[in-house]
């Protein structure tokens, strides 16, 4: 590895892990978007990695005893791995996954989170050199006799808000007994993020087929992770924790590695940084292939109380295949490439969309661009006016965005109208809605 130092993204790093206030956005600068894949089990290379003890701290400089110019570049990876495994939690889920796929049973591995997860600069050309998809290859060697059903759900620059939104429909109706959750450079500090982050785990580890949910931490090249928050969630449901700031972080820090080893931009991996991220998924399975037979039984599936709220789990999805809003102006349209049923308006007409449904809470799934053509909706939740969303945005790139319409601690009917005024080219696209009842 490179002994060069990024100083200024070591300083950053250090920085956000050891603050977990503040109020910073989600910093990824995604630029595409597709739907989740699909697939069965195939052979592949992978790269054994070494055992690990827990650690559940932020990285630092390493100021161990250890005399890194004794040691191989290959000694000096196996250390960054090994570092890379903040904890392996409650291994009862995993262990008894892996068991299964040991007798040769039937399994399936789930990813959901952004770009990186997607695959970003090595996808849609190469999906298969994404970490999700070189890990599932290397699970997929490891238990040859298995059957191992791949579920990508990485969704270019959506947050966990908007993945909770997704997760019944492109995680759990998938019936997945792995699922990682990475959405940690996506998300931001504010209270909407944690609350929606949390909502998901709880969701994932309260369905009765005991998903093993594995959290994976990433960072981007300012420093920008939400590790903090998203590791007290963790060790608060016991699960096992990946973090690309406690090992890369040292490596940048002590500088026997740059961002540009990792990665091509500011944001998402290169061809070598997803296999690293591969390496360090290969490493946990291995840490509990070491104790499988100890650590297979009986899942508490008791819940404690959550470390922010819990108040979006069960969020379900919907769209015009099940709810029929009356349409003054919008037509039935596929206005995304991960979100095929939604609603379109474009003209110069005063247009609107309204529906009943029964929810205490409800987010608004809209299409967002740089461009002046996009226009501005009124939202009216029970005739008052509650928001207007604008989806003519400066970083919009046809993305989805959401809008928080309905929040509310009992569900109850309620009337909801879109109302975009008309103008020339005025353009506004609904991709669907998320709600809790």
């Amino acid at each position: 590895m490179k002994k060069l130092l990024s100083a200024a993204l070591a300083a950053a790093l250090l920085l956000t892990l050891t603050a977990c206030g503040g109020s910073e956005s989600g910093a990824s600068t995604d630029t595409s978007s597709d739907n989740s894949t699909v697939q069965s089990s195939d052979t592949s290379n992978g790269t054994d990695s070494t055992s690990s003890t827990e650690s559940g701290t932020p990285s630092e400089p390493d100021n161990s005893e250890t005399d890194y110019s004794k040691l191989t570049e290959e000694e000096i990876y196996k250390l960054m791995v090994k570092r890379s495994l903040m904890t392996t939690g409650d291994m009862t889920r995993m262990a008894n996954v892996l068991k299964k796929a040991e007798n040769g049973g039937e399994i399936t591995v789930s990813y959901i989170g952004g770009s990186i997860t997607e695959g970003l600069t090595v996808a849609p050309a190469n999906p298969e050199l994404c970490w999700a998809n070189l890990s599932y290859e290397w699970l997929c060697e490891k238990y040859p006799n298995a059957k191992i059903n791949y579920v990508n759900a990485g969704l270019s620059g959506t947050p966990s808000i908007l993945g909770n939104v997704r997760l019944e429909r492109d995680i759990l109706a998938h019936k997945p007994d792995i699922c990682f959750v990475e959405f940690a450079v996506n998300d931001g500090m504010e209270a909407s993020y944690k609350n929606a982050y949390e909502s998901l785990v709880r969701t994932l580890l309260a369905q009765e087929n005991d998903i093993a949910v594995v959290l994976l931490f990433t960072v981007i090249e300012n420093g920008h992770t939400c590790q903090p928050h998203m590791s007290e969630i963790g060790n608060n449901y016991k699960l096992p924790m990946i973090s690309e700031p406690d090992s890369l972080g040292v490596e940048f820090a002590e500088g026997r590695m740059t961002w540009q080893d990792y990665s091509d931009d500011e944001s998402h991996p290169n061809q070598r940084g997803h296999e690293i991220v591969r390496d360090f998924v290969a490493h946990y399975y291995e840490t509990v292939m070491e104790t499988l037979d100890d650590n297979t039984g009986t899942v508490d599936r008791t819940l404690p109380d959550p470390v922010f709220s819990d108040k979006y789990v069960d969020m379900h999805f919907i769209d015009s295949e099940a709810l029929k809003p009356e349409l003054v102006g919008f037509v039935e349209n596929d206005t995304h490439s991960a979100f095929h049923n939604g609603w379109m308006y474009k003209g110069d007409k005063d247009s609107s969309m309204t529906f009943t449904l029964n929810c205490k809470a409800l987010q608004l799934i809209y299409k967002a661009n740089n461009s002046k053509a996009f226009a501005s909706a009124d939202i009216y939740v029970d005739g008052e006016l509650v928001s207007t969303v604008d989806s003519n945005k400066s970083d919009g790139w046809n993305n989805p965005v959401t809008e928080l319409v309905i929040d509310n601690g009992e569900a109850a009917d309620h009337t909801v109208e879109i109302k975009v005024a008309g103008g020339e080219n005025h353009y506004f696209g609904v991709l669907g809605f998320g709600y809790c009842d």
